[in-house]
């Protein structure tokens, strides 16, 4: 499966893996990383199995990009992503979602919005959307203030599927920026908009 990097509405082809050293055992490992340490938070580490090139690199430099693999098992039964030479798999991606909040907010993943409306605590009309569509790998969670009171969200490792519209939503203070976006995996390519843009141009 392809690899994605989706951060905010901005798409990136390929996922950084990282070194993540299991304090007990005293071993570094390659592992994407989301999420944060600390009190209201937390990290989110996903194996890697590197192919033989890319864990030299890693080895060498401490992190490297990958562009595509399949999701495998640990031994304990946790998924893993174990690096592939290439994708043939054109149903579905694997997307690494380091989604931000906003000042004092949160954030939210679904899918498309289902067309209904439901009142909130202060009687203010919100969109509702189904559920999130994909599979998710992996969870860690971001927040603010000295125990995350602040304001905290997740991000994501996931399996997509093609051909279904799935969201990241923001709240809190965003000055100014987009408070959702929506992404279609389609052809290959993963299609980024926001709602005013899909009204717009009628992309997807």
């Amino acid at each position: 499966m392809r690899l994605f990097t989706i951060e905010n509405g901005h798409v990136c082809e390929g996922m950084e893996v990282d070194s993540f050293t299991l304090k007990g055992a005293g071993v570094t490992i390659p592992a994407i990383i989301i999420g944060e340490e600390g009190r209201g938070r937390k990290l989110g580490v996903l194996p890697v199995q590197l192919l033989p090139s890319s864990y030299k690199e890693w080895q060498e430099e401490g992190t490297v990009s990958i562009h595509s693999a399949k999701v495998g098992q640990t031994k304990a039964g946790k998924p893993k992503l174990i690096e592939t030479t290439g994708s043939t798999d054109a149903e579905k991606c694997i997307c690494v979602f380091r989604t931000q909040i906003g000042f004092r907010g949160g954030n939210s993943h679904t899918g498309d919005r289902d067309g209904g409306r439901v009142r909130d605590y202060w009687g203010a009309e919100r969109l509702t959307f189904h559920p999130f569509p994909g599979e998710v790998l992996c969870e860690g969670i971001i927040a603010q203030g000295a125990a995350g009171r602040m304001g905290s969200g997740s991000q994501i490792v996931a399996v997509m599927p093609a051909d279904t519209v799935f969201r990241t939503g923001y709240s809190g203070r965003l000055y100014g920026k987009p408070a959702e976006h929506y992404y279609l995996y389609r052809n290959g390519q993963i299609l980024s908009a926001t709602r005013e843009e899909r009204e717009v141009a009628d992309i997807f």
